[in-house]
């Protein structure tokens, strides 16, 4: 039953989420919205950041209703916590490779296209490391995580940390070629 947990918690929040903040950004470029927003006191960066926080929020409250229904029918789940923080974590990753494609492609069928193609990338090496944040979710579901819980976490926040520079640089570059000319 645990293997059936590991898809609803993890990838269907963060697909669901991916494919939202791709929306929200190429909808700008192709609805010619962009230039409203701009004009406003808001930062084109900061636009960015509001969107993808947005859809992270959306993560652990989709996460923790599917949590509380597999409770409600009777399905023991230990660590709902610590569940919910791997889930946020590791969907914002996913998150953050979603807002790049939208940045860089500015057209949706492209960028999820190529964030599709990304997500299978990174879903094999993800699945490919003995500790991965799968196994881990399942493992703290039934209560057999250990230290490597942690581990797995901090390296997902590194990943993060990373990965939400490079957004942020990219966007501002982006608002600044666009405000330049």
């Amino acid at each position: 039953m645990y293997g059936l947990l590991i898809p609803l918690l993890v990838f269907m929040p963060a697909i669901i989420a991916s494919a939202l903040i791709i929306d929200l950004i190429t909808e700008e470029y192709q609805h010619d919205t962009l230039e409203t927003l701009i004009s406003t006191p808001v930062t084109f960066t900061e636009m960015v950041w509001g969107k993808v926080l947005a859809c992270e929020a959306l993560v652990p409250v989709q996460a923790g209703v599917w949590l509380l229904l597999l409770m409600i029918n009777g399905i023991a789940i230990q660590n709902a916590g610590l569940i919910l923080l791997q889930v946020s974590v590791t969907s914002f990753i996913l998150i953050l490779l979603g807002a790049l494609g939208a940045l860089h492609y500015r057209e949706r069928t492209a960028a999820q296209f190529i964030f599709s193609t990304a997500l299978v990338v990174v879903m094999l090496f993800a699945l490919a490391l003995p500790d991965n944040p799968l196994n881990l979710l399942t493992r703290l579901a039934v209560g057999t995580a250990g230290m490597e819980q942690w581990i797995v976490l901090g390296t997902t926040s590194l990943i993060i940390v990373g990965l939400a520079f490079l957004m942020h640089r990219y966007a501002e570059r982006i608002w600044r070629t666009h405000r330049a000319g």
